[in-house]
Order: structure tokens, then C-alpha cells, then sequence
């Protein structure tokens, strides 16, 4: 369990720094100029993750086109491409801690 919480990391750092060079001129969110990261984005520990989605209060989302998302993903998750997710974003509720990939 521990190396799907790796290889999501990884995942999800690849994707932020790939979707940072496409989207830097169309960003709609603000953007730590330290970080580069979303401001209020955080890094979690993957012992506090696993506790997280044992008990339910834990949305993993994979913003990666259906094709990749049908090839492979992280159990559990669920796919909404990264245009796509503004939308999504305003149905989930606000208490859900939202790990993207």
C-alpha cells in the first residue's frame, strides 16, 4: 500500500510540474511563487493518507485524460480530466480531503 502512495506522489508531482509549463499562461488559481504549488496545497505524510481513506473522508482524484486513467490508476480513484475539474470541484463537499494525481 505504502508504494501506491509513492507512485501517487511521484504521479502527482510529474502532472503539477507538466501542467505548470501547458497551463502557465490560462492558471485561474493563485500560485505560491516559492512552492510553485497551489496556494493552500500540502504535502501529507502516506501513513496520515492511508488513515485519511480508511476512514472514508479521503477523494483521490486522477486528472489524466480517460484513455490513461483505463490504462492504469491508484485503487480508488476516480478520473476527471484536469479541464474538466472546476465543475466537478463545486459538487464535493467542502470536509473532503482531496489527494490529486
Amino acid at each position: 500500500m505504502k508504494s501506491i502512495f509513492t507512485v501517487a506522489s511521484w504521479l502527482a508531482l510529474v502532472l503539477s510540474t507538466t501542467s505548470l509549463f501547458a497551463a502557465q499562461a490560462e492558471r485561474r488559481y493563485p500560485v505560491d511563487p516559492n512552492t510553485k504549488w497551489a496556494v493552500g496545497a500540502r504535502q501529507k505524510p502516506a501513513d496520515d493518507l492511508k488513515k485519511e481513506m480508511a476512514a472514508g473522508r479521503m477523494l483521490i482524484i486522477d486528472v489524466r485524460a480517460a484513455e490513461q486513467f483505463q490504462k492504469e490508476t491508484i485503487p480508488g480513484a476516480i478520473n476527471i480530466p484536469l479541464p474538466e475539474l472546476e465543475g466537478h470541484l463545486k459538487k464535493i463537499a467542502k470536509d473532503t480531503y482531496i489527494v490529486f494525481t
